[in-house]
């Protein structure tokens, strides 16, 4: 096995580790999908999860809890300075799964798929942070969306 494919299956594995929907990851390492879905179903004892993916970035913009710990993702990503996307993107998922726990002593509102489009919105330009005129804070905004997930403004 040549090691370009060790590290496609290494970067598979860590992925399914966090719960990673199989399209997410098949697109990410090029594997096949049914290969996925075995090793998810042998790591977790459960079939992947499924129905349709994100297209916009609204969907955390509903909830103020959302979008708080979207902006606290994207900060640390944003912070990463791998310039491998899918390691960066592992790295910052680590940071904020960890200091949810230890912080807010609960489970993150964002799962590793979900992530992974809050990352490619915010490296494509889509999302980006700012800093709250009112409150000064960081706040994660698109074109459409603009309220701070602080301070309401």
């Amino acid at each position: 096995m040549s090691q370009p494919t060790l590290d496609q299956y290494h970067l598979a594995l860590e992925m399914l580790a966090y719960k990673a929907r199989i399209s997410v990851v098949a697109k990410a390492t090029g594997l096949p999908p049914a290969l996925l879905r075995r090793e998810y179903v042998r790591m977790h004892q459960k079939s992947p999860s499924c129905g349709a993916m994100k297209t916009t970035p609204q969907f955390f913009f509903k909830k103020f809890s959302r979008h708080k710990e979207a902006t606290l993702f994207t900060f640390f990503y944003s912070l990463e300075s791998e310039p491998n996307m899918c390691r960066k993107l592992i790295n910052a998922y680590k940071r904020y799964t960890a200091y949810i726990k230890a912080v807010w002593r609960d489970e993150p509102l964002i799962d590793f798929s979900d992530a992974w489009f809050i990352a490619g919105w915010h490296d494509s330009g889509d999302l980006r942070l700012v800093r709250c005129s009112n409150c000064r804070s960081v706040k994660l905004v698109n074109k459409d969306h603009n309220l701070c997930c602080v301070c309401h403004f």
